[in-house]
């Protein structure tokens, strides 16, 4: 196994081996019930992401501090900016990201799986539904749907009730 020097490196490699994980998962699954086993990742994948984004609000709460998107990056659940390479942009009510290169969408595409890696992206949706009733991320972009890069907005459904 090669040295890992920096977080990024180690947020890289971990990446590649979920992101074969979940392509290996799907596919024998897929394989053994059908097509219509999409239908329980996207299940899988939405009970997970709203888990984790309860979790990460329970961590901003316990610090004191409200529900907003700022925070939800600040105590998000793993170092994602660290290895990943993408921008953020945050204006009044909302949050612009881009993310140029997705690791995870690097394996799917390398072995033509884009569109059960795409169920993957559901995630981001609800981690966001589970961190705050008041919280919506709209993709706009995604690598797995032939873009350039991925880009996604994250909003406050009301902005009197920002940070509830």
């Amino acid at each position: 196994m090669p040295e890992v020097k920096t977080i990024g490196e180690a947020v890289a490699n971990m990446s590649v081996h979920m992101a074969n994980l979940y392509y290996y998962l799907t596919k024998a699954v897929i394989e053994d019930f059908g097509e219509e086993s999409k239908k329980s990742f996207e299940k899988a994948i939405i009970e997970f992401g709203h888990d984790r984004g309860r979790n990460i609000a329970v961590q901003v709460k316990k610090a004191g501090l409200p529900l907003t998107l700022e925070n939800l990056d600040k105590f998000y659940d793993i170092p994602i900016a660290e290895g990943w390479n993408l921008q953020r942009k945050y204006e009044d009510d909302r949050k612009q990201s881009i993310t140029e290169s997705c690791t995870f969408a690097n394996v799917w595409l390398e072995k033509d799986w884009s569109e059960v890696g795409h169920i993957y992206c559901l995630i981001d949706i609800a981690i966001r539904e589970g961190y705050s009733n008041n919280v919506e991320f709209q993709p706009i972009k995604n690598i797995l749907k032939g873009d350039p890069y991925c880009e996604s907005l994250s909003i406050y459904k009301d902005i009197t009730k920002k940070g509830l």
